[in-house]
């Protein structure tokens, strides 16, 4: 990667990260909720947690229709995608053919292969702001969204420990907001501890090193735990006419197609399958460490810009592997092989009181060496997968020309692939931790199991930055499960007043 750093884009905009992620909808594992409860956060096990699922959820699954793991009564339109390559269902066939289940990915058991759940209707983004306070903005008047508004400060009284509002800015000028009841913080896992960091509420010889004064002295940015993608693994096939963007029916008509819920537009990213994998790295019952997220085409696909970019790959990477696929017909595949439970964890600091300067943030991926030896294990099935009888019929070969830094072992050799994870991997935008939840004598932790931030009153966060584990899988179900889970505990908290 470019200076050795990975870009960790987040949402700015009604809707946050939902307006710029792959619109995957993925609640993980029963037993990542099951550990959250059993590290002293009652109310937080799958159990408690699977009516919020259900809650938020309005899906429309061919095949699932009467499935009792998806709710059809919520806000929030989960579907597949309307179009479907033929490379995916050989994808999906060949990952059956060497002894994976299909599966529903969000149903009773979490190993196997699936076509991707969206939050989508009909191929187009449903993003938060879109799916839950668009619907209800006019007719709620106790609702008021404040556009072109980024809050710099939570307000808190020092002396009673009180928070009582927040600064806000826009065009230049800056506001203050009153909270009569409670603060609840839902900026995310970068931006909700940049804020209480910005507000006194963090490491106190950090705030003391940024001369921001301590209010609180807590763990805020601490428990970084972000997923790993491993990039580099891409596959060729002997024929084109497979892959979505040569596949004949994505012409120019496509882009009408889209706006009528048709169409390879509607594929979100290109990404069309997933197959959760549970590798010999760990022992616990059920619970994939590995995801391989199939998409057709390969770094190429928008000629080398956005991807390329958006990655930070260096341009003499690309140019010497990559580039020359941009010339070939021949069809391409990827298997991003994403690492579900890193035993790395990293921090964030800010980088001054300047609640316009971004943090700066430590990922420490790859730090633990089993971390690499696990993806490794996931390249290995994503090849296992590339020789099924289903994909030979392609002659799927793995892209045979080796990084240049890696050059010296062969490509058969588990070295390579140990130097190409190094090389080629990068965030997986799935950063949590940072706001971690815990009861007040675990040391690690900043909220309470009701989201409230220890030490300070009225102050609540409930967003993906409390959740205290690594979760099987991508995070924006979760954030949503979150969300309906605080919208009860606040309601508990002022009902009985």
């Amino acid at each position: 990667m470019v200076d050795q750093r990975c870009s960790i884009p987040h949402g700015k905009g009604l809707g946050g990260s939902t307006l710029i992620n792959y619109m995957m909808y993925q609640r993980g594992n029963r037993a990542d909720y099951d550990r959250w409860a059993a590290m002293g956060n009652p109310g937080w096990s799958y159990d408690d947690v699977f009516p919020y699922f259900l809650k938020s959820e309005r899906a429309s699954l061919r095949g699932l229709e009467n499935s009792t793991y998806h709710g059809y009564d919520g806000m929030l339109h989960v579907e597949f995608p309307p179009f479907r390559t033929n490379l995916a269902r050989t994808f999906v066939k060949g990952a059956r053919e060497v002894g994976h289940k299909k599966i529903d990915q969000n149903g009773k058991s979490q190993l196997g292969v699936s076509y991707v759940q969206t939050t989508t209707l009909n191929g187009m983004r449903q993003s938060a702001y879109r799916a839950f306070v668009e619907p209800v903005l006019a007719n709620r008047p106790n609702l008021h969204v404040k556009a072109y508004s980024r809050v710099t400060k939570v307000l808190i009284n020092h002396n009673t420990k009180q928070a009582y509002g927040v600064t806000y800015s826009k065009h230049f000028r800056n506001y203050d907001v009153h909270a009569r009841k409670e603060v609840i913080l839902t900026a995310g896992s970068i931006n909700s501890p940049h804020l209480l960091m910005l507000s006194g509420v963090g490491p106190e010889e950090h705030l003391r090193n940024i001369k921001v004064p301590a209010v609180a002295n807590l763990p805020v940015g601490q428990s970084i735990a972000d997923g790993v993608l491993y990039n580099g693994l891409t596959f060729v096939l002997n024929e084109t006419g497979q892959a979505l963007l040569s596949d004949s029916r994505f012409q120019f008509r496509s882009l009408a197609d889209y706006f009528q819920g048709q169409g390879p537009l509607t594929v979100p990213g290109g990404v069309e399958a997933v197959d959760f994998l549970q590798t010999s790295r760990t022992q616990e019952t059920g619970v994939p460490d590995i995801a391989l997220i199939f998409s057709t085409g390969s770094l190429v696909s928008d000629g080398g810009l956005g991807i390329r970019s958006g990655k930070r790959i260096k341009t003499s990477i690309y140019n010497k592997v990559y580039r020359p696929l941009e010339t070939l017909h021949n069809d391409q595949w990827t298997a991003t092989v994403m690492l579900l439970h890193p035993k790395s964890r990293g921090y964030m600091k800010l980088r001054n009181a300047n609640p316009f300067n971004n943090p700066k943030i430590y990922t420490n991926q790859l730090l633990e060496e089993d971390d690499v030896e696990t993806l490794l294990e996931g390249i290995k099935e994503a090849v296992r997968i590339s020789k099924s009888p289903s994909m030979q019929r392609y002659d799927a070969r793995v892209l045979g020309t080796p990084l240049p830094n890696c050059q010296q072992f062969a490509l058969t050799d588990d070295e390579y692939w140990r130097c190409a994870i190094r090389t080629l991997s990068s965030t997986a935008y799935q950063q949590l931790g940072t706001c971690r939840m815990g009861p007040q004598e675990d040391p690690t932790a900043v909220v309470s199991p009701e989201l409230l931030v220890h030490g300070i009153q009225g102050l609540r966060v409930a967003d993906t930055s409390v959740v205290p584990t690594t979760i099987s899988g991508q995070t924006a179900a979760v954030a949503y499960m979150i969300g309906e889970k605080a919208a009860d505990l606040v309601k508990q908290s002022w009902s009985s007043m």
